[in-house]
């Protein structure tokens, strides 16, 4: 059975919207992210892939398989969420003009941030699998969360120079680079797994 969570950090800022009475931007915020989830949920079943979990983050969320897909599987799973984020900002024609105008802001946002080229946002998968479906090699994975890591490292640290203004950013940029760091720990095995199961790589 699908386990869906959401992340101890989003629940804080959640939260924290919803103490200084801010209860509309908590729920367009919080909807905001159901759709473009929704999207990366819909787009693993459309490939037949089975979900293990899904945890809602501030950026989108991270979803696990119950089994390890190919590159165009997971291709298709990426371009999930950006394509839901589009179809709800379409969607803002049919809302009230009071309800459309931030609605529509925070599916752009929302979109924005998942198309930056670095894992894990959509943006770093659709061209890293992209480029793994083409020319399946370890390297490709290896550089693209090295890349990463250091972009991430790069905003947290001038989000920390320009602090106390930037905190939303430094909390952002810092849970994305844990995330990062946590792929990068685990990169042989999941590159020895495909060497072994999906003879994908050389």
């Amino acid at each position: 059975m699908l386990r869906i969570t959401i992340h101890p950090l989003l629940l804080v800022v959640l939260l924290t919207m919803v103490f200084t009475g801010n209860i509309a931007l908590y729920s367009i915020i919080l909807c905001s992210l159901i759709i473009h989830e929704v999207g990366h949920l819909l787009a693993a079943k459309a490939v037949g892939l089975q979900l293990k979990s899904c945890v809602i983050m501030p950026y989108g969320g991270e979803i696990k398989l119950q089994q390890e897909g190919t590159y165009l599987q997971k291709l298709i799973i990426a371009f999930g969420g950006p394509c839901a984020t589009l179809i709800g900002m379409a969607s803002c024609i049919w809302l009230p003009p009071l309800l459309a105008e931030p609605f529509l802001k925070a599916q752009f946002y929302l979109l924005c941030l998942n198309l930056l080229p670095f894992l894990p946002l959509d943006g770093g998968k659709i061209i890293c699998y992209t480029l793994l479906t083409l020319f399946p090699r370890a390297k490709i994975y290896e550089v693209f969360l090295s890349l990463s890591l250091c972009f991430f490292t790069i905003i947290a640290v001038v989000a920390f120079i320009l602090l106390p203004k930037s905190i939303p950013i430094l909390l952002l940029s810092i849970l994305l680079w844990m995330n990062v760091l946590g792929e990068w720990k685990y990169r042989k095995y999941h590159i020895a797994y495909e060497k072994i199961v999906l003879n994908r790589l050389t």
